[in-house]
């Protein structure tokens, strides 16, 4: 699926107002990352660092700090669980959440406290485009603007 010309794929879920993606993983973690947008709004990402294996995260707290050209940002969890994984490989190059967000620049896995009463938050499919389209309209975002064409499928 697209969107602007920003990939979202239909299998995952998405909590837009996080501009993250959620998979179930066969072991019934979460693996989380930034959704192309997310990737879009931060542009050139220079570095995640992932809070501790182990640590409890309360949703809408932060599992770990996202930093870009001018700033830095605590990445927001959408949901409650324990932090089981962060991706290590980001340390010594954190552009690949530019480069492939969907696949080996993925963010954390968190182990999801209540999964099955919050699993329906989350968005697939069309419902998720329409709220990424909102979203998009709230925050002006210009799909013309030069800092997002290398994330661009058009």
């Amino acid at each position: 699926m697209t969107l602007q010309g920003l990939e979202f794929p239909a299998e995952l879920l998405y909590a837009p107002a996080y501009n993250l993606w959620l998979r179930e993983d066969a072991d019934g973690c979460l693996t989380l990352g930034l959704t192309a947008y997310g990737c879009a709004l931060y542009g050139q990402i220079f570095a995640f660092t992932g809070k501790r294996v182990g640590t409890r995260i309360q949703r809408d707290r932060s599992f770990g700090v996202v930093e870009f050209a001018k700033a830095a940002a605590s990445a927001r969890s959408p949901l409650a669980g324990e932090l089981v994984e962060s991706n290590e490989t980001l340390l010594a190059r954190p552009g690949l959440i530019n480069q492939d967000c969907y696949g080996a620049g993925w963010l954390v896995r968190l182990r999801p406290h209540d999964w099955a009463a919050v699993r329906d938050e989350f968005l697939q499919g069309e419902a998720a485009l329409a709220a990424f389209a909102g979203q998009m309209r709230l925050d002006g975002f210009d799909p013309q603007d030069s800092g997002v064409q290398v994330l661009r499928h058009d």
